[in-house]
């Protein structure tokens, strides 16, 4: 018995080693890849692209704002290329696809599309939630992805790149509010399912799958305003369902985004890893909370989890 324990943690040990070698070793001729990354205004999106940059990348870097563009040209060097890009309409897709193929070398493709933009929506209880809320945030998570895959996928077959997208925890295991997090597993299926239909067509599917970090995708005043108006806009009946939890939620939302992560860097850390690595990771869970808790109990008894996680 001793004999088989011993072969197999030797075995483990093994195996980490190797696949951290494999792991460690890089593509690299950065200077001559292109990478498009959407929703560079701010947060994971902006940091990469100045990290992309000041590795060498050619970036497009798509921005809903003025200011975000601003901001990235006035801080990048001239191969960092803004883009104009609402993920949420098609001609600004395709005038981004145009662009990129008006600046892109003469018979080259693109290395990298990092599917980056998101917004977090009403963080309110399902019943609250209004066709509308989900809508909205689909429209950005889960349909403003999927159309830039489908735009760019061809520029990513003709360079043998890569296709990354930012889901979250929350697409393993529902723990946030009803919108979020089915846009969220909608990514993750839609990922899923690309990742096998490309899997011998030289295209590497990536997801990202962040914990809880301090961007500005929640502000605290503005959603915990929106809460209190959707559950004022509800019937009498669900109110009453819901009254006592509305205080608990509220502090919740509070005590989620003061306890955020600030450290963004351990998220683009593992984008760059997924565009630059000979041997990237199908998936990456950034943080601690990801790490030691999400993941870990979205494997747990169905039964146990509920109870862990049921609705104050």
């Amino acid at each position: 018995m001793e004999y088989v324990v011993s072969c197999v943690v030797l075995l483990v040990i093994t195996y980490l080693f190797f696949d951290r070698v494999l792991r460690s070793l890089k593509v690299g001729n950065y200077g001559n890849k292109y990478v498009f990354v959407t929703g560079c205004d701010s947060g994971f999106g902006q940091r990469l692209a100045i990290r992309l940059d000041g590795l060498g990348f050619h970036v497009f870097a798509g921005c809903l704002t003025d200011e975000g563009r601003k901001y990235l040209s006035s801080n990048c060097s001239k191969r960092l290329v803004t883009v104009p890009l609402d993920v949420t309409k098609g001609e600004s897709i395709q005038a981004a696809l145009q662009l990129v193929k008006g600046t892109l070398p003469e018979n080259s493709g693109l290395w990298g599309l990092v599917n980056n933009a998101g917004i977090a929506g009403l963080a309110c209880f399902s019943e609250i939630c209004i066709p509308e809320d989900y809508h909205q945030v689909f429209a950005v998570n889960l349909f403003g992805a999927i159309e830039m895959s489908r735009a760019f996928l061809p520029l990513l077959r003709k360079a043998g790149g890569r296709l990354v997208a930012t889901a979250s925890v929350c697409g393993r295991l529902a723990a946030a509010a009803a919108p979020y997090t089915v846009s969220k597993f909608g990514l993750e299926a839609y990922m899923d399912l690309l990742r096998r239909e490309l899997y011998n067509k030289g295209v590497r599917v990536i997801l990202v799958e962040p914990g809880a970090f301090k961007t500005t995708i929640y502000d605290v005043e503005q959603t915990v305003a929106r809460v209190r108006s959707a559950y004022n806009r509800a019937s009498e009946e669900v109110q009453d369902t819901y009254r006592a939890a509305m205080a608990n939620h509220e502090r919740n939302l509070n005590r989620l985004v003061a306890s955020s992560n600030p450290n963004l860097d351990l998220v683009v850390d593992d984008y760059i890893h997924g565009l630059t690595s000979r041997y990237p990771r199908t998936r990456y869970s950034p943080g601690t909370d990801a790490k030691l808790f999400y993941i870990p109990v979205s494997y747990l008894p169905t039964r146990f989890t509920d109870w862990l996680l049921q609705t104050p």
